[in-house]
Formats: structure tokens, sequence, C-alpha cells
């Protein structure tokens, strides 16, 4: 389970938010993890829940780049290549699922890397952004906030 804090805080509210909505989806899954007798439409909750993630996290990750190019964050490369990782990982992952089927162990190790990969990402790269944006740009031409 990760708990929010203020460490993971980047400077923008909107990026915040979006990260906090990530967060909880994936504590979501955590707790749908924890099911060990889950009905269909609990499993099929559980896949929907990964293509939500896949999805948002795409949507994320593009305003975060822009964001971090528009404040020139020297963070901005090596996010791209972490966002980039991560979609590749979440590939991966629905290839395997194709070819083998649905597992809960595959979606076990799933959670676990994305868990571990999101905190480490925002507490490594994206608070990174924090020093680039001036309390003042917080409302500039939405960079801040969009």
């Amino acid at each position: 389970m990760i708990h929010w804090t203020e460490k993971f805080e980047t400077g923008s509210t909107k990026l915040d938010q979006q990260h906090r909505v990530l967060v909880d989806n994936i504590n979501l899954l955590e707790e749908q993890l924890r099911n060990t007798n889950p009905t269909k439409e609990e499993l099929e909750f559980t896949i929907e829940l990964v293509d939500y993630l896949e999805a948002y996290a795409n949507i994320h990750f593009q305003g975060e780049e822009k964001c971090m190019n528009s404040y020139r964050c020297p963070a901005e490369g090596k996010n791209k290549l972490e966002h980039e990782r991560f979609r590749t990982f979440i590939r991966d992952y629905k290839r395997q699922c194709g070819q083998e089927g649905f597992k809960l162990e595959l979606l076990a190790q799933l959670h676990e890397t994305m868990q571990s990969w999101i905190e480490e990402h925002i507490l490594r790269i994206d608070t990174q952004l924090r020093p680039c944006i001036p309390p003042s740009g917080w409302g500039v031409a939405g960079l801040a906030e969009g």
C-alpha cells in the first residue's frame, strides 16, 4: 500500500492530483489481489482496472512531459525514458496474459512492479520539477496546473 505524503509533491497541483489518482488505483489493485476467491465480475473489474491504469498513466505522462519541458526541468529526458519503460512493461504484461491467459500470479507481479515503479519515479524524477516551477508560475498559461 502506498501512502501519499508531502515528499511526493512536484510543485504542480494538477500533476500531484493525477499522481494521487494513480496511487489510489494501484492501491485498489492491491485490494483486489487480496480477494482469494474472486467472482467473474471481480476478475473482469480487475482486468478493466489494469486497462484504466494504462490509459490514465499515458494521459498523465503526456501532461507531465509537457510541464517538464515548459519549465526546463533537468530531469525531462530521464522522465521520458522512464515513462517508456513503464509503457513497455504494461505492453509486455498484456502480451504475456494474451499468450498464457489471465493469472493472478502475473497480476501480482504487475502490481508489485507498478507500486515500486511509481514510488521511485515520483521521488527520484518527478520531484525534480518542484524547484523549476516558480510560485508565481502556478497559474501562468496553465503550465503548473496543466
